[in-house]
């Protein structure tokens, strides 16, 4: 969890269903309109598929749907919010996260949030870092190091799970 504090930090915020949310901005590499996604056979629900940026390709995540959230508008009108996420002894990920609207970057006074219930995210409290608010808004700051390993530990069990043939018990 942050340390709440007087300082006031840069985080670019952006809205998932009616929430609001804000990631560091040294996190953010770009933000893209809405390109096509090519799906991935077999993927979770929430990974949408990849995109081609300038020759990369890019994994393109929901986090609506990993959060349970319903869409507020059709998936061609989101942003894409391209993240850099560090990973311990590893390069940085690459990651694109699909956003209703995308803010600016902007700095918010973290406030204590020790016994907040977060609401937004019940069951995933760990994948928030922080409680912002900017002007009378309350901001939940994600934290996408967490997020990422959730990410990685539910492919892993996805592809080590025994595969059942049709019949099968």
């Amino acid at each position: 969890m942050l340390e709440s504090g007087l300082s006031k930090e840069n985080y670019f915020t952006f809205q998932l269903g009616t929430g609001i949310f804000a990631i560091p901005v040294t996190s953010v590499k770009e933000v893209i309109n809405y390109d096509t996604i090519t799906p991935v056979p077999k993927a979770l629900p929430y990974l949408k598929g990849v995109i081609n940026i300038r020759g990369s390709v890019i994994t393109v995540a929901d986090l609506r749907v990993l959060f349970n959230f319903a869409a507020v508008r059709p998936i061609e009108k989101n942003n894409i919010i391209v993240t850099e996420i560090a990973q311990p002894g590893e390069p940085p990920m690459v990651l694109g996260i699909l956003a209703d609207t995308v803010d600016v970057v902007s700095k918010l006074q973290l406030v204590p949030a020790e016994n907040i219930d977060y609401g937004a995210l019940p069951n995933r409290k760990d994948f928030i870092a922080g409680v912002a608010k900017k002007d009378s808004t309350f901001v939940l700051i994600l934290d996408l190091e967490k997020i990422l390993a959730s990410i990685k530990e539910e492919m892993e069990a996805v592809r080590t799970a025994p595969v059942k043939l049709p019949g099968e018990q």
